[in-house]
Order: structure tokens, then C-alpha cells, then sequence
């Protein structure tokens, strides 16, 4: 049996108090042949009887392990165990039953050219932004419903894995400025439709099909389309919003070279429209994140610190344009403005994971563990499918010594992550940290697979480069861990020097004698 199945054995049979019974049982049982063999032979009680007994006590055992895995004994009497019964059937009926819920899928390209995709998936993103905004309406994030983009899935099966109780689906066809949009809403338990209807439009009107889509869902589902900040969407030149949807579509896949081909979208953007906060912001995250998982260099530094003053400027109530300015604050080491901007993004839109997660990423960066983990809590709330978020939460209760929660958040992180790789074999950041929570677990030859896999990957993302040389510290291979850090310095060219101060993973090379001189020759 594989460590990981041990342990969740073991997780269960002290669940369901079967250890506990067993321990019991055999004092309790000591006790009576103790008395037995004492009494028996005083009281005359022939020697076949203690046998008896002795067997009696023996065929018991399996018979209250058995009880007890499956019934509970309270003070009210024998009940069946909640712990025994079917977990993933309780889930389904919780998901159906609770507060509403939805899935955004990226709508179809019926254009001629089938050339569309980005604006269709730009489409579906900006209507699942809207939804959000809808008090009690639970969201699947773009990240896991566009997983099914493509893909042949039954309605019903997109409800189980998401969770979720109805999605938005449709589709667009567009030709010069004309568009026609359908858009339907499905119930997942059913496969029935629940509202549907046809948008033939300008593009110049894109904004309001996005506002009447997002509304007439909210009214399908009875609920009030409610706010707490309202803005106007910002209404710019079409091909202005044309290039930030493929801006968009670009940045998703957080790639390197998507990254720069977002950059230039979102310029283009700016280009046409030079006030358009939304495209400001998105050039900011590009500066922001390629400074932090690619290169980290000062003309990032400096162009993400410019833009994301300039998107606060022009769109100051954007949750995204404070992200921006938190990250590049944040890579100043200027902790209390990142804070600042920070909070004000999660007061603008509580349910922006990026606000949680790099803010909790900056904590850790200032040395501030326990606020770090609140935060990356938080961000695995706001997007329950988010692994990363968790298996960061195991590594720093690690350097608080709470090996305890590390190996309890370990195993919930390894689900969302195997959850991920199911929908998407090919996510390089699931393999590389899912490596992680098999290495500790003890699965050490799948976890050196899927390390090695998402390095070869990805050999210019620091990021994963990175998390090489973390994993190899933890496997015991020092020198594999150095050649890693080093390949980070030299050829990568990113490494946050706070990060890894404050980095358990990386204690057991610390005292190598490679080790200090890798350290200076990062960047302060």
C-alpha cells in the first residue's frame, strides 16, 4: 500500500473512532481474562470455560472493529457514522441544494474565418466578471470553467466537476462590426435550459449585451443584480476593446511569450484609446509578472512601478489596476503601500483571487508567516479549485513547525491538484507543485516525474526553476538543488532574494558551501 493511501487509512480509522474501539477492546477484554483466570478455578468453573472465554473475546474483535467503523456510540445511543456514509454523494446534493451557482463556458466561433477565439473567450470573461458582482451568486473562476473550452462535456458532468448548478453557454458570429451572440442558461441536474436568447448587435454594443446577459441570468435565478460599487464601464474605440480581448486571451496562458504578445495587445490597445485604465492595468500585471516569474530586470521593475500608477490614475475604483500597484510596490520592498493597495482591491471586489494571493506572497516576502497564511486561506476560498494557495499554506506551516496542518492542507492541495490534472494534463504549474505534496506524502517517485517534467517544460520560468531547487533540497540532493539555484541566477535571471530567506524548503542546503556565494550574487 503507497504511503498516501496508508495515511488516509489511517485519517479514516480515527475518524470513525475505530482506533479508539480498538484500544478499548483489548484493555477491556485484558481485564476480563485477568479476572477469569484469577476466579475461575476458585469458583470451581471448569478449565473448557476460561477457553471459551478466550475465544469469545478473540471472535469479538473484528466484530466491534466492524461496528464501529460503520456506527457511532453516543450518550443517546448506537447511530449510523455521518463519517461512513458516502462523502461524494453528500457533496452533489450540497452543491444542488445551497445558494446558487454558475459556470461561465468560453462561447463558440461561428465566424466565417473561425477566427475569433480570443473574443469569445474575452466575451464569456468579461460576463463572468459582471456575475461576480452579483450578491449570493457563487462563480466558478475563469481558470476552472474555461478547463472544459473545446471540449465535448456533458452538461451534467461540467456541474459535477465544477460544482456548480447551472452554466452559460453560447455562442458568437461575428462579421466586420456586426455581431450575433446566443447565450442559454442550463440547469446541470437536468440538462434543461432555464433562458435563452439571441443578441444581433453592433460591436459598439458589447458593453451592454455583456450588462443584459449578466442581467437577465441574475433574473432567471431570482436574484437582485446588486453592487457595491458601480462603475460605468468605461466606453472606448471597439478595435481599442478588440486588442485588450486578445490581451486578455494572451496573459491567461502566462507563458513567456504569451506574456510579451499580451504586452503588445494592451499597447495596442492604449495606442488607439491612451485612456483606457482597463489596458494600463493589464500592461502593469505583464511588467508585473514577468519581473517576478521571468526576468527581473529593472526595466520591469521600473515600467511595472510606471503603469500601474498610471491605471490607478485612470481607473482608480478597477480592484485590478490596485493588484498591479500592490505587486509592484511589493517588488520595491515597499511593504506598507502594497498593503495599502492591497486592501483596497479586496474592498473594491472581495472575490479577486489575485488580491488574496499576492498579498499573501508579499507577507511572506516581509517575513509576516501568519498573516501570509490567512491571506493564501482566503485565496483557496475564493477560488476553491486553486491548489497553489493551499500547498504554499504547507510550507509555511512547516517553518512554524506545524508539520501537523502542513500534511493536513498537503492532502486537501494534492485533490485540487490531481481535480486540475484530470481536466488538464498539460498544466505545468499542477505538476510542478503537486510535486511538492507527493514528496510529502512520501509518493517520492511520482513526485521526481512530475518535477522533472515541468522543468523540462518550462526552463526559462523562474518560478519552476525555482521550485526545482526547493524540491531537491527536500529530496536530500543538495547538489542538484545548488545547480538549480544557480541555473535560476545565470540563465533564468529571477530570484526573490526575501523569498528565499524566509524559504524552509531550502534549509538543508544552507550551510553548503555553495550556498553563501549563490546568495550574494543575487540582486538586492
Amino acid at each position: 500500500m503507497s504511503t498516501l493511501r496508508s495515511k488516509k487509512l489511517w485519517s479514516q480509522l480515527k475518524k470513525r473512532k475505530v482506533v479508539r474501539v480498538a484500544l478499548a477492546y483489548i484493555f477491556v477484554g485484558w481485564v476480563i481474562l485477568q479476572i477469569g483466570e484469577v476466579t475461575f478455578e476458585g469458583l470451581g468453573i471448569p478449565p473448557w470455560a476460561f477457553t471459551l472465554v478466550i475465544v469469545l473475546v478473540l471472535l469479538g474483535f473484528p466484530i466491534a472493529l466492524v461496528l464501529s467503523w460503520a456506527y457511532e456510540i453516543t450518550p443517546e445511543g448506537i447511530h449510523k457514522d455521518p463519517a461512513g456514509q458516502n462523502e461524494s454523494t453528500g457533496d452533489t446534493e450540497d452543491y444542488q441544494k445551497g445558494a446558487p451557482s454558475i459556470a461561465v463556458l468560453p462561447f463558440d466561433d461561428l465566424s466565417e474565418k473561425g477566427d475569433q477565439a480570443y473574443f469569445c473567450e474575452g466575451m464569456a470573461e468579461e460576463i463572468l466578471t459582471a456575475l461576480c458582482k452579483v450578491a449570493n451568486l457563487r462563480v466558478a473562476s475563469r481558470f476552472a470553467a474555461f478547463q472544459f473550452s473545446g471540449k465535448q462535456t456533458d452538461i451534467r458532468e461540467i456541474g459535477k466537476k465544477l460544482r456548480v448548478q447551472t452554466v452559460l453557454e453560447g455562442s458568437v458570429r461575428r462579421s466586420g462590426n456586426n455581431l450575433r451572440i446566443t447565450a442559454q442558461l442550463i440547469n446541470t441536474s437536468d440538462g434543461f435550459h432555464l433562458w435563452s436568447n439571441q443578441y444581433d448587435r453592433k460591436l459598439s454594443d458589447i458593453f451592454e449585451i455583456q450588462e443584459e446577459i449578466a442581467g437577465s441570468i441574475a433574473t432567471a435565478l431570482s436574484l437582485s443584480l446588486k453592487r457595491k460599487h458601480k462603475p460605468t464601464q468605461q466606453q472606448v474605440d471597439p478595435k481599442a476593446y478588440d486588442f485588450f480581448l486578445r490581451g486578455l486571451g494572451y496573459f491567461a496562458q502566462h507563458t513567456t511569450q504569451d506574456n510579451v504578445y499580451a504586452r503588445q495587445m494592451f499597447n495596442q490597445a492604449i495606442d488607439i484609446e491612451p485612456e483606457f485604465g482597463r489596458a494600463w492595468a493589464g500592461i502593469a500585471y505583464t511588467y508585473g509578472f514577468a519581473y517576478m516569474y521571468f526576468n527581473a530586470s529593472e526595466v520591469n521593475l521600473e515600467q511595472a512601478k510606471r503603469t500601474s500608477a498610471k491605471a490607478l490614475k485612470l481607473a482608480p475604483d478597477l480592484a485590478e489596476s490596485h493588484v498591479a500597484a500592490g505587486i509592484a510596490f511589493c517588488m520595491h520592498q515597499d511593504y506598507n503601500n502594497a498593503e495599502i493597495e492591497f486592501e483596497k482591491a479586496i474592498q473594491l471586489d472581495p472575490r479577486n483571487y489575485e488580491a488574496w494571493f499576492f498579498f499573501g506572497r508579499a507577507k511572506v516576502q516581509e517575513g509576516d508567516l501568519k498573516r501570509a497564511l490567512k491571506l493564501f486561506d482566503h485565496a483557496s476560498q475564493v477560488r476553491p479549485e486553486d491548489f497553489q494557495s493551499l500547498l504554499l499554506q504547507a510550507q509555511l506551516y512547516v517553518s512554524l513547525d506545524q508539520k501537523d496542518k502542513a500534511m493536513e492542507v498537503t492532502l486537501k492541495g494534492i485533490e485540487r491538484v490531481r481535480a486540475v490534472l484530470e481536466l488538464n494534463p498539460d498544466d505545468n504549474r499542477a505538476l510542478n507543485m503537486g510535486a511538492f505534496a507527493l514528496l510529502r506524502m512520501g509518493e517520492m517517485d511520482e513526485a521526481k516525474k512530475w518535477m522533472e517534467t515541468s522543468m523540462q517544460k518550462a526552463p526559462m520560468d523562474s518560478i519552476v526553476q525555482y521550485n526545482g531547487a526547493c524540491f531537491f533540497s527536500l529530496a536530500g540532493a543538495a547538489d542538484r538543488a545548488l545547480d538549480c539555484l544557480e541555473n535560476c541566477l545565470i540563465k533564468v535571471g529571477n530570484i526573490n532574494r526575501e523569498w528565499l530567506i524566509h524559504d524552509s524548503d531550502i534549509d538543508s542546503i544552507r550551510d553548503h558551501p555553495r550556498f553563501e556565494g549563490i546568495v550574494k550574487r543575487f540582486p538586492e
